[in-house]
């Protein structure tokens, strides 16, 4: 073992004999970072996905701002939970499905996209009263037990007559199959779920807060270090560098990895080998309160 780079892990260490562009390639992809937020709501699902069939099933409601880490922890259980094939079977067996929400409270939409997500053949101009039994009837034989919804805060898009269809639909997936649900949104799903007494006492909310400047902050640097392939150490953890990511992302996981991501590949651009004050300085950043900001145009 190579310990001459005791500021990264064994399998980034490996990485610094590839070319500087496979370098670039591993850390813009990236990868799942544990910390212990993710690691209690992952268990929380795993508890609702061994929850026996009853005729109240409990669901969940993970709230959080845009960016700070909700999809990632959904696709992270969808793929501890993959499909089996099941080839000596009619169906494969799908315990959890993952879709994104529709961008209008249509439950005939929503229905699509769990079709599509179970690689199930459809008609989209179907009525709903024939997509419905059709869809129920082959998520029985799937054996799914979790439906995650991505984006739920889209439920809120329409009038109430179409919002309180799309809750409705939700009330069905649940009842009828006795199934748990997940869904993930912004502030706004929290309180448009809290309008129907129903939803808001089986969806038990789950928060993801921004990141404070505190001793997890230094752990999540730490980790992101020891993943990211540079020569040098960058000390990511010093407090001058900590603060100044932490001005830059405003405490938003997705935000924190990007500054990072941005810094790396500059470093190695230009021969640095290692994220500095200069460095962060030198990246192309705008804070994501300021985005929405228009410039002046002279």
């Amino acid at each position: 073992m190579d310990n001459s780079l005791p500021h990264l892990n064994d399998k980034t260490r490996e990485l610094l004999g590839a070319s500087d562009a496979e370098r670039i390639e591993a850390i813009q992809s990236g990868s799942w970072i544990p910390y212990t937020r993710a690691k209690e709501v992952l268990d929380h699902m795993e508890e609702l996905l061994a929850y026996p069939r009853i005729e109240r099933m409990p669901h969940m409601l993970l709230v959080g701002a845009s960016n700070n880490g909700k999809t990632q922890i959904l696709k992270r259980f969808l793929n501890q939970h993959p499909a089996d094939p099941n080839p000596s079977g009619t169906y494969a067996v799908i315990p959890v499905v993952m879709v994104e929400a529709p961008s209008s409270p249509d439950p005939g939409k929503l229905y699509d996209r769990i079709f599509e997500a179970i690689n199930q053949p459809y008609s989209p101009r179907a009525p709903i009263k024939e997509k419905e039994p059709i869809l129920f009837n082959v998520l029985e034989k799937v054996q799914l037990k979790m439906l995650l919804i991505d984006e739920i805060q889209h439920l809120i898009a329409g009038g109430q007559v179409k919002q309180r269809e799309f809750r409705n639909a939700l009330k069905s997936l649940g009842n009828i199959l006795k199934i748990s649900i997940v869904g993930a949104g912004v502030e706004e799903a929290f309180n448009a779920f809290n309008t129907d007494t129903q939803l808001s006492n089986r969806f038990e909310p789950e928060f993801l807060p921004k990141w404070k400047m505190d001793r997890e902050f230094g752990v999540l640097l730490n980790t992101l270090e020891r993943r990211t392939p540079l020569m040098h150490p960058s000390g990511l953890q010093g407090n001058e560098i900590a603060r100044k990511i932490y001005y830059m992302s405003e405490g938003i996981l997705g935000e924190i990895h990007e500054v990072v991501k941005r810094a790396a590949v500059h470093a190695i651009r230009s021969k640095d080998e290692r994220i500095t004050l200069d460095t962060l300085d030198k990246i192309r950043w705008t804070q994501p309160s300021k985005r929405k900001t228009r410039p002046a145009m002279g």
